[in-house]
C-alpha cells in the first residue's frame, strides 16, 4: 500500500464518518479573533486560547466582527500590547522561541497587513489575499519574529480558508504513527498527504486537519 492508501484507511477506521466530525474553528467575520486565536495557539493549550477570546469578547461586544485595526485600537486604548496582555487578556505568555509577548507580535503583524498596497484589514481581505496567488500578505505575517508557517496557516484557516492545513505536533504525530517512524515527514510532505487524503475522502483539508488534531488532543 502507498502512504496515501495507509493514511486513508487509518482515517476511515480511526475518525469515523465525516458527517459526524466536529466543525473546525472559524471566526469568519473577525480578523481580530483570528489573530488572537492563531497567536495564542502556538505551542500552547487550546484552553489558553479560549480564555483569551473570552476576555477579548468581554472587552469588546463587537468582537465577532472586529477588524485588525479594531484590535490594534483596543491594544492602544489599554496602553499598548504589554498592558493589553497583562490587564485585558491576563496572559503574558511569549511567542515560541522569543521573549516577545504574543500581543506584540499580533500588533506588528496586523499593522503590516494594514500597510500593504492592498490593505488587509478584514477576514474578507485575508481570504482574498490567501487565495489570489499573491504572497504579500503571507510574507508580511511571516516577517514577524515568533510567527512561523503554522501561525499563517492557522490564521487563514480561522478566517475560513478551507483548503489549508496546519501540520503541527499532534497532526504530525498521527501521521508518523500511521506511516511508521522511518517515514520522514516534512511539513510540505504532511500537507501534501493531508490534501490528497482529503480529496480521496471528499472532505475539506481544513476539516481533516481538525479531526486529526482532536483525535490526538488530550483535551478533546
Amino acid at each position: 500500500m502507498t502512504d496515501l492508501d495507509l493514511l486513508v484507511t487509518a482515517i476511515t477506521e480511526d475518525l469515523g464518518d465525516p458527517s459526524d466530525w466536529r466543525a473546525p474553528v472559524e471566526f469568519r467575520d473577525s480578523l481580530a479573533l483570528c489573530a488572537l486565536n492563531s497567536a495564542y495557539s502556538l505551542r500552547a493549550s487550546s484552553a489558553a486560547a479560549t480564555n483569551v477570546l473570552v476576555r477579548y469578547r468581554a472587552l469588546r461586544p463587537t468582537a465577532d466582527t472586529d477588524s485588525g485595526p479594531d484590535l490594534i485600537e483596543a491594544m492602544d486604548s489599554a496602553g499598548g500590547p504589554a498592558d493589553f496582555a497583562r490587564d485585558v487578556l491576563r496572559n503574558e505568555s511569549k511567542l515560541p522561541g522569543t521573549n516577545r509577548l504574543r500581543p506584540e507580535g499580533i500588533y506588528e503583524g496586523l499593522s503590516r497587513l494594514a500597510a500593504l498596497d492592498t490593505a488587509v484589514t478584514s477576514t474578507e481581505h485575508l481570504r482574498t489575499a490567501a487565495t489570489d496567488g499573491s504572497t504579500s500578505a503571507e510574507t508580511a505575517w511571516l516577517s514577524v519574529k515568533g510567527f512561523g508557517t503554522l501561525a499563517w496557516s492557522y490564521l487563514i484557516m480561522n478566517a475560513g480558508v478551507t483548503t489549508e492545513t496546519k501540520p503541527d505536533v499532534m497532526v504530525q504525530r498521527y501521521l508518523t504513527r500511521v506511516l511508521g517512524d522511518d517515514n520522514i515527514l516534512t511539513a510540505p510532505r504532511t500537507r501534501q498527504l493531508l490534501q490528497a487524503a482529503a480529496t480521496k475522502l471528499a472532505v475539506e483539508p481544513r476539516d481533516l486537519d481538525r479531526v486529526i488534531w482532536l483525535h490526538e488532543s488530550p483535551s478533546k
